[in-house]
């Protein structure tokens, strides 16, 4: 087994990485002498955020009207048959996670003071998880989220 591993050190040890292509080459040429991206997030974060909410919003709705349109009327006080206490059925979060999918460095910008100053760009997704103890239901929430970093330079 020693062997068979060594072997492979050896081969990736001869490997060597294909030169770049020309036109990978212009591609970054022209992606480097492009000017940054804005640093203010658009207004399409907000409309990514507010689409799995209004998802969410209209699923319990329909299930709203759907419980309502079968559901024999009763006299007020009676409980409904298999209902459970609001704190029973609640769900609580049980899990976040963060995951970092694209990192962007975006120059030297100039701040309105007139300093230097480095504008990182971080792309992620935010995913929430919620779970029913009582029925083992889980719900999970994915949201895209950017980040955007300004950091001051110092050249000295």
């Amino acid at each position: 087994m020693d062997d068979d591993f060594q072997q492979l050190e050896v081969e990736l040890k001869r490997l060597r990485p294909a030169a770049p292509t020309p036109a990978l080459l212009a591609r970054l040429e022209r992606a480097l002498a492009a000017p940054p991206r804005r640093a203010a997030a658009g207004w399409w974060f907000w409309a990514a955020a507010a689409l799995p909410v209004a998802a969410a919003l209209a699923v319990m709705i329909a299930f709203a009207a759907r419980g309502a349109r079968g559901a024999a009327p009763r006299s007020v006080g009676q409980p409904a048959v298999g209902a459970t206490p609001l704190a029973q059925a609640a769900f609580q979060p049980v899990a976040a996670e963060n995951l970092l999918y694209a990192a962007h460095d975006e120059g030297l910008v100039t701040l309105a003071d007139g300093t230097a100053a480095r504008c990182e760009r971080f792309d992620y997704v935010d995913t929430i998880t919620w779970k029913n103890p009582r029925t083992n239901a889980s719900v999970r929430w994915s949201v895209p989220r950017e980040e955007v970093r300004v950091v001051p330079v110092n050249f000295q």
